[in-house]
């Protein structure tokens, strides 16, 4: 696993060009927004998208094909890259809520560790929603035909979001209460919860995976 995490970060490296927007966006949203949170989400997706872009230089001229002839087996592989993600997502959430600290506090704005650290919990946890649904199908359909699957995805899960905001108004539940138990339950106790969450989804996740893997033939 460790020959195949300095591949996909010596491909990292070589995008100089992706490095500089993104600095030169995070930055600007630093000094101008009021709350991290958006600017912590964007960057943590920003990064873990890099882990599907990994899987389709694999598949380029057939290097996928390549990479099975070495000593790496198919579950290494699949280890490798939600391990991957998890570092890129985790890493750039850790640098840009220090930077973001650091911002805020010289300009003032009151803003809590509270605040911040459930602004980067909830950073990854879109960030492993991500990772979930798209190394699968990555995956399974390759470049091309995942980009179009995963708008179906994307479609789909928009559908049903909408249906079932629908659907529980007409029940008479509202999302502003449960937003509100959010908010008053103990940090620690919603911090765990997400931990919880991430890792069952992530385990989930690496099992489709794996198994799409085994029955592609290389």
């Amino acid at each position: 696993m460790k020959a195949l995490l300095i591949k996909d970060w010596k491909l990292l490296m070589s995008q100089k060009q992706f490095f500089l927007v993104t600095i030169v966006i995070v930055g600007a949203f630093l000094f101008t927004a009021r709350n991290p949170a958006f600017v912590v989400s964007y960057a943590t997706i920003m990064y873990t998208v890099f882990t599907i872009s990994t899987i389709s230089y694999d598949d380029y001229h057939n290097g996928m094909s390549f990479l099975m002839t070495l000593p790496v087996s198919r579950t290494d592989y699949v280890a490798e890259k939600y391990t991957f993600g998890i570092l890129m997502g985790s890493g750039t959430s850790a640098v840009v809520m220090a930077a973001a600290a650091a911002v805020f506090k010289v300009r003032d704005t009151g803003l809590s560790a509270e605040e911040l650290l459930l602004s980067v919990m909830t950073a990854m946890l879109v960030a492993v929603f991500f990772l979930a649904f798209t190394i699968p199908v990555q995956l399974k359909f390759g470049a091309e035909k995942g980009r179009m699957a995963l708008m179906a995805v994307s479609m789909l899960c928009f559908v049903l979001v909408m249906g079932g905001a629908v659907l529980a108004e007409r029940m008479g539940w509202k999302a502003g209460d449960l937003f509100e138990k959010v908010e008053e339950a103990p940090l620690g106790m919603v911090v765990c919860a997400m931990g919880a969450g991430c890792v069952c989804i992530l385990l989930l996740s690496a099992v489709i995976s794996l198994r799409v893997l085994k029955q592609r033939e290389f």
